[in-house]
């Protein structure tokens, strides 16, 4: 998820508003609430809720009205664009204060490509809802079928289903062509996603902890323009470094899960081969 031209040219435009006055025709203007909400297609309790949470600068008082300007309009347009873009109001005030300290777009832009850049190099499949059940074949119930999509599995979208991870869904099938119910692949599928959603929160709090350790209230905002730099690096480096980890340790964990659990199997087959007679 990237920010497209309409979202950069507000960012830009707010940094330079709050810099510089405007002069030519981008005169500064004044607005009334309701006219400030009628110019930014936003609620007037929006904008109050937005004033609550810190995320727009109260406006000037003239005795009992509140005056806004083209500042307030130019922020609200940032706010607009980011929460369309799937970002919360949390995120959205540490970016808007980052540019308030002097952070340039270019770090901004930067930490936000390696944050919201996809973690995974495989991208969605889209196939005919037809061609997905067809893969199930009997081995799937409608039951199972309904947690599957509600497991973000796949999505179905009119006659088509967008699939997150064939990989995944080959192996599943794979497994059901060996006879393991698909519930049974489900069951262990949401164990596993919840043990990776905890490896996956903790190595990345590790990093962010030890990482805003010399920044004001921990909060990326407060970092200089080289300290947000090093962290841009090291969240791209923390990619691979993750990926080899989890596997090293996924490989460490299946070798003595395979023989906690078919070590006893084994010797058996073993103790049953030698008890054979060949000449009988």
């Amino acid at each position: 998820m990237k920010f497209p031209t309409d979202t950069i040219r507000s960012l830009a435009q707010f940094r330079d508003t709050g810099k510089k006055p405007d002069s030519g025709t981008e005169q500064r203007h004044e607005y009334t609430v309701d006219e400030l909400a009628l110019a930014s297609d936003c609620s007037v309790r929006n904008i109050r809720a937005y004033q609550d949470k810190g995320l727009l600068p109260p406006p000037e008082l003239r005795g009992r009205k509140g005056i806004y300007n083209n500042q307030h309009l130019s922020r609200l347009r940032v706010i607009a664009n980011l929460l369309e873009r799937g970002y919360t109001l949390a995120s959205i005030k540490d970016l808007i204060s980052g540019l308030e300290q002097g952070v340039g777009l270019n770090e901004i832009l930067g930490i936000e490509s390696a944050v919201n850049s996809p973690w995974t190099d495989e991208a969605p499949t889209t196939l005919p809802v037809g061609e997905l059940f067809e893969m199930f074949g009997d081995h799937a119930d409608d039951a199972s079928i309904e947690l599957a999509e509600k497991m973000g599995m796949f999505s179905i979208q009119g006659d088509f289903a967008r699939v997150g991870s064939m990989r995944t869904l080959n192996v599943a099938l794979s497994l059901l062509e060996a006879g393991i119910p698909l519930p049974a692949l489900l069951e262990v599928t949401q164990q596993s996603r919840d043990n990776m959603h905890n490896i996956a929160q903790a190595f990345v709090q590790m990093v962010y902890d030890h990482l805003l350790s010399s920044a004001e209230d921990g909060s990326l905002a407060t970092l200089a323009p080289t300290e947000l730099s090093g962290a841009i690096d090291l969240i791209w480096k923390l990619r691979p470094m993750a990926e080899i980890v989890v596997k090293a340790e996924l490989g460490r964990a299946m070798d003595a899960a395979a023989s906690a659990v078919l070590a006893d199997q084994l010797e058996k087959i073993i103790n049953n081969a030698g008890s054979v007679n060949p000449a009988g």
